[in-house]
C-alpha cells in the first residue's frame, strides 16, 4: 500500500489532532475520569481512578502502532492546542484490505458540539488521501444513539447489524455496522447497494400476479397464510392472527387514508402477500407510506417485486401521488433489497421509530418520487 508520509497534525475548522505528547497525560486523565459514566458506558477504559500513568502507557501503545502502521490515533485539541476535546483515531489497519476502523469519543462537558463529527470527517480524508485506503468502517454498539449519529453526519453507510460485534460492560452485544469508501468521503452520493440494474428497476406490466381489495370473506385463508409465516416474519412484524386481528385491519383498510392490496396469484387467486398504503396525505406533501409482507412458500420468487412495482404505478399514476416511503429495520436484508430492486433510495435512518412486538425499533427510511428527475444524497 503506497502512501504519503502521515502528517503529525491535522488541522479542521476550529480542531487540530495531533498526536500524544507526555505533557498531555494530566489533562488527559481529568478528562477521562470525568467521562467515566458517560464514555464509559460504551467504552471498557474510561474509569473513575484513572491516572496519568495509565494515560502515558497509552500514549506509548499508540506511539509503537503508529510506527509499525497499525493505527494513528491522535488527540482532539482546540486550534490553539489549549483545550483537550477527546481522542479519535484509525486503527486495526490491514494493509492488505487497504481497510481500517475509525473510533472516536469526546470528554463529557464538551459533548453534543459537533466535535466528533469534524474529527471523523478529517480522519477518513486522512484515510482515504493519505493512507489511501479503500475502506474505513465505525462500529457502533446498538443503543450508542450518539455514536451512530456521528458516523451518519460523517458520511457514512449503515451496512447492517452485526451479532456479538462488541463486548459492553462484560457482555456481546450487537452494533451497527458502519462504512465509508472514497467516492462517498469526497462527496459522491453512497448506496448502501449497488446499483439496481436496468431490468430490475423498469416498471414491466406484472405477469404473475394481481392486486385486490381485501374483503371480510378473506379471514379464513388469511389467517392461516399469516399463522403458518410467523417464524417467517419474526421479528420484522406481526400479521393479524386473529379474527379480531384480521377485523382491525379491515377497519384500517376502510378509512380513506389508507389502501390495503393483498396479493394473489394471477392463476389461481392464492395469496401471495400483502402491501398497504398508508397515512396518504394530499395537498402540497402528496405523499404515503408503503409497508408489505410475503406468506411462507412464495418468498424469493419474485412475487413481491412485481407486487411493489403494481403498487408505485398506482401511487403515483391513480392515486397521484408525488413520494413514498418505506421504513424498514436495519437487519431485514430482504426487504432492503427489494425496495431497491423498485427504485427505491436510502435516505436516511431514525433510531427507535416504530414499536414492533412491543418494542421500540430503528429504521432506514427509503423513498422513491414519482417518475421525473430523482434526487439522492
Amino acid at each position: 500500500m503506497t502512501t504519503r508520509s502521515p502528517p503529525r497534525t491535522i488541522h479542521s475548522g476550529g480542531l487540530l489532532l495531533r498526536p500524544w505528547r507526555h505533557s498531555d497525560a494530566p489533562r488527559f486523565a481529568v478528562a477521562v475520569r470525568e467521562s467515566a459514566a458517560s464514555v464509559g458506558r460504551w467504552m471498557p477504559w474510561p474509569r473513575a481512578d484513572y491516572t496519568p500513568d495509565m494515560a502515558l502507557a497509552w500514549f506509548a501503545d499508540c506511539a509503537a502502532r503508529r510506527r509499525v502502521g497499525s493505527a494513528h490515533e491522535f488527540g482532539i485539541f482546540s486550534a490553539d492546542d489549549h483545550e483537550f476535546l477527546g481522542g479519535a483515531g484509525l486503527n486495526r489497519i490491514d494493509a492488505q484490505h487497504r481497510s481500517a476502523n475509525l473510533g472516536y469519543w469526546v470528554r463529557h462537558t464538551r459533548e453534543g458540539q459537533g466535535i466528533a463529527t469534524q474529527a471523523a470527517r478529517a480522519l477518513l480524508a486522512f484515510g482515504f488521501d493519505t493512507l489511501q485506503l479503500a475502506r474505513i468502517e465505525i462500529i457502533a454498539a446498538e443503543g450508542n444513539a450518539a455514536s451512530a449519529a456521528v458516523a451518519r453526519k460523517a458520511g457514512a453507510t449503515l451496512e447492517g447489524v452485526a451479532r456479538n460485534r462488541l463486548i459492553v460492560g462484560g457482555q456481546p452485544v450487537p452494533a451497527r455496522v458502519f462504512a465509508c469508501v472514497p467516492a462517498a468521503a469526497a462527496g459522491t452520493p453512497a448506496q448502501s447497494l449497488p446499483a439496481a440494474p436496468p431490468w430490475a428497476r423498469r416498471d414491466a406490466a406484472p405477469t404473475r400476479i394481481v392486486l385486490r381489495a381485501l374483503q371480510p370473506g378473506d379471514v379464513r385463508v388469511f389467517l392461516a397464510a399469516a399463522r403458518t409465516s410467523r417464524n417467517l416474519h419474526q421479528p420484522w412484524l406481526h400479521a393479524p392472527q386473529t379474527p379480531s386481528q384480521f377485523r382491525a385491519l379491515l377497519a384500517r383498510a376502510a378509512l380513506p387514508d389508507h389502501h390495503t392490496h393483498l396479493v394473489c396469484l394471477r392463476d389461481s387467486g392464492a395469496p401471495v402477500g400483502v402491501i398497504n398504503l398508508s397515512h396518504v396525505v394530499r395537498g402540497a406533501f402528496a405523499s404515503a407510506y408503503l409497508s408489505y409482507y410475503v406468506f411462507a412458500g412464495y418468498e424469493r420468487r419474485g412475487l413481491m417485486r412485481e407486487a411493489l412495482h403494481a403498487a408505485v404505478r398506482h401511487a403515483f399514476g391513480t392515486l397521484k401521488l408525488h413520494r413514498l416511503e418505506a421504513n424498514i429495520q436495519p437487519g431485514n436484508a430482504a426487504s432492503r433489497a427489494l425496495v431497491h430492486a423498485c427504485g427505491f433510495t436510502l435516505e436516511g435512518f431514525s433510531p427507535r421509530y416504530l414499536k414492533i412486538a412491543g418494542r421500540w425499533r430503528d429504521h432506514e427510511r427509503w423513498a422513491r418520487l414519482a417518475d421525473g428527475p430523482q434526487r439522492t444524497r
